[in-house]
């Protein structure tokens, strides 16, 4: 419950107010789950608790995580976290986060869910991006047997000819309201089919304003010959393309499935953030093709970032997730830069793909996740010595 002293007290920074969505008790569990999360001792154990009561869907974690990363379970919940962001100057990027269904009438709920998004978003300016997650809409199966080009049935042609009428459904409806999608990455063996679909979709709807925007994972070594095809055809075709740069939440997954995996990765965390900032770089010197959302909780890319003069003046976006970093959103907001957080809403029992993956992102001990636990102790003990707070 976020607490009303606090977020009606002028005097609190930015930074606070962002907190006061949090109760005493959580912000302490967050605190202490962090720091299990990010000590290389007690990592790997901290992680195998979380995922085994996960699995076991006990409803406190499950409610706390919820109450973290989390918007809700529905869209007039999520609502309410928008509003609460947007009087910090904070936007938001709604993502329904339900995966890991594969039969038509969960793939038709998505896409109403994703229209009623839509519909919502065009009414309000602190929602720029809708996300839709390509696992959501058809078979996962289906997307693999695609890229692979083998096993391709009479069936399998009617699923996936039924898999691109929910894409052109989507994407033709935020054409009429104006609002921008933006795809999800998938693993590397679904992902070239993705691609292909955004691609020709950010050619036919991104003529006149970047509607559709493509999610490029810089741990990929294709990913610099990703950006510079897309950067061909937005020339080729007079369009402006839609890219969301992000250095990715799958390698622990693409490392168990080698047998599934397709192309290569950078291993090392180093060789990503060096390539992160590449991609970066390329995209600041053709800024005149691109319209790009760089997501990342890496403080000495945000500084990259805006320290590069092709950017100024110019239309991008910086994003962080819902629940992570929110010292890095309160201070970027404060100096006027467009950015989002990621709020992803969706029956809790049923997003649990999505939350492991989140918490497998918080299991890293880097600077931003030390500085936040310290702003995070920092209030904890402000509340301990005001209990009248």
């Amino acid at each position: 419950m976020i607490n009303k002293k606090l977020s009606n007290d002028k005097k609190f920074t930015d930074e606070r107010y962002l907190y006061s969505r949090y109760s005493a008790s959580t912000l302490v569990l967050k605190f202490f789950v962090t720091l299990l999360l990010t000590n290389n001792v007690t990592k790997l154990i901290s992680l195998w608790i979380i995922r085994f009561t996960l699995n076991k869907y006990n409803k406190f974690f499950i409610g706390f995580l919820n109450g973290i990363y989390f918007g809700g379970e529905n869209i007039y919940e999520a609502k309410k976290h928008v509003d609460f962001l947007s009087k910090n100057n904070i936007y938001s990027v709604l993502d329904y986060a339900v995966e890991g269904e594969n039969d038509e009438v969960f793939f038709n709920n998505a896409v109403a869910s994703t229209l009623n998004l839509i519909d919502l978003a065009s009414k309000e300016c602190t929602i720029p991006y809708v996300v839709i997650k390509p696992s959501s809409l058809g078979d996962i199966h289906l997307y693999e047997k695609k890229v692979r080009g083998t096993h391709f049935s009479e069936e399998n042609v009617n699923s996936w000819c039924r898999l691109i009428e929910r894409y052109k459904k989507i994407f033709s409806y935020a054409e009429l309201k104006t609002v921008r999608i933006m795809i999800d990455a998938e693993q590397s063996w679904i992902q070239p089919a993705v691609d292909e679909i955004a691609i020709e979709g950010m050619i036919k709807y991104n003529k006149m304003s970047p509607i559709i925007t493509l999610t490029i994972q810089s741990y990929k070594k294709e990913s610099i010959e990703l950006l510079m095809l897309i950067h061909n055809i937005a020339i080729n075709n007079n369009i402006k393309a839609g890219v969301k740069i992000v250095r990715g939440a799958y390698l622990e997954e693409e490392i168990n499935n080698k047998e599934k995996t397709i192309g290569t990765f950078f291993l090392k965390k180093k060789e990503t953030d060096f390539n992160y900032d590449f991609l970066v770089d390329y995209i600041s010197k053709e800024i005149n093709y691109f319209y790009p959302f760089f997501a990342t909780h890496n403080e000495k890319s945000i500084s990259n970032i805006l320290n590069k003069n092709e950017l100024k003046n110019k239309s991008y976006w910086v994003g962080q997730l819902y629940g992570i970093g929110d010292h890095i959103t309160s201070k970027l907001a404060s100096n006027d830069i467009r950015i989002c957080k990621y709020l992803p809403y969706g029956p809790i029992n049923k997003s649990l793909p999505y939350l492991l993956r989140r918490i497998n992102e918080n299991a890293v001990s880097t600077d931003t996740f030390i500085v936040e636990n310290k702003k995070i102790l920092k209030e904890i003990l402000f509340r301990l010595k005001n209990r009248d707070y």
